[in-house]
């Protein structure tokens, strides 16, 4: 089997497919094969996730888009100000009302998830002014990737959502395309934002989470032996990136403060919160699942 990936190696995402490939080699004693293709090699996340559902791909190793282009109206855990930290973000994912959106992925997509949902951190503002209250994001222009629940999220707390490509993004910012950006520590690292950001105020405004995801037509023509074995390594796969990443997190942010940027910690994470609750309760009310106090209470 393949698991494609459109991030680069040493992504941690990358890495859980090295994990899953290490350990599924050896307990099958090689009668499952694995082969990595990181780097984009099969397309950007959404190409990969419709060649993995078509059949084209066995594997791929993603983020939570596969639940946004297969089960949107479960995305909502793949949004800024909807959960809290990551041990919600697991428990709502592995709730029994949760299994719809599993389901859907399934139907939909034709892929399911073999492990539990990676942490990838806490995702940050970055910028050339401090952040710490709503009122310093008015106007700002604030790079996000092109998914309408950021874009109303992000101009009901008061941004200027601007529209740039990730391998864009270094040169948006450098150029004055955009004021501001939002990401993980490690998206902040790898893409040296250091350089053309002052700041980074620790909003925390999203969990970012992946996984791997199996072509649900080849792992049911797997022997439930096989199955079962896969589900299991996943799992452990899995689960050691999801704390080799949080063990990460603390490092790159002192890297990147060594760097020369000023960690802004000071944040008013409940005015943020407040500030992006109506645009929260619309998103519940008009496309997602559930209602947020359902979601709050899984």
């Amino acid at each position: 089997m393949t698991i494609a990936s459109t991030f680069e190696p040493g992504h941690i995402l990358v890495q859980a497919a090295e994990n899953f490939q290490e350990r599924i080699e050896e307990e099958s004693d090689g009668d499952i094969a694995v082969e990595i293709s990181p780097g984009g090699a099969y397309g950007s996340e959404d190409e990969i996730g419709e060649i993995v559902s078509q059949g084209g791909v066995e594997a791929h190793s993603a983020g939570s888009f596969p639940y946004f282009q297969f089960a949107s109206e479960y995305w909502f855990f793949g949004c800024p100000f909807v959960l809290s930290d990551y041990d919600q973000l697991l428990s709502v994912l592995e709730s029994d009302e949760m299994q719809e959106a599993h389901d859907a992925l399934v139907e939909n997509g034709n892929q399911r998830p073999i492990g539990q949902q990676i942490y990838r951190g806490a995702r940050h503002f970055t910028s050339n002014t401090p952040i710490r209250t709503p009122d310093d994001v008015d106007g700002l222009n604030l790079r996000l990737p092109e998914l309408d629940p950021w874009v109303q999220i992000w101009e009901e707390v008061g941004a200027s959502p601007t529209p740039v490509a990730l391998d864009e993004l270094y040169s948006a910012l450098e150029q004055g395309t955009a004021d501001a950006s939002e990401g993980g520590a490690e998206q902040i690292s790898s893409f040296n934002l250091h350089e053309v950001q002052s700041h980074l105020s620790l909003t925390g405004h999203l969990i970012a989470n992946g996984n791997i995801y199996i072509n649900e037509s080849f792992y049911q023509g797997l022997d439930e032996t096989y199955q079962d074995l896969i589900m299991e390594v996943g799992q452990e796969a899995t689960q050691e990136a999801a704390e080799e990443s949080q063990n990460r997190e603390e490092e790159l942010i002192d890297e990147l403060e060594s760097e020369g940027m000023e960690i802004v910690d000071d944040v008013d994470n409940e005015a943020f919160q407040a500030e992006a609750e109506p645009a929260v309760e619309q998103l519940f009310e008009d496309t997602w699942a559930f209602d947020w106090d359902t979601v709050r209470n899984m």
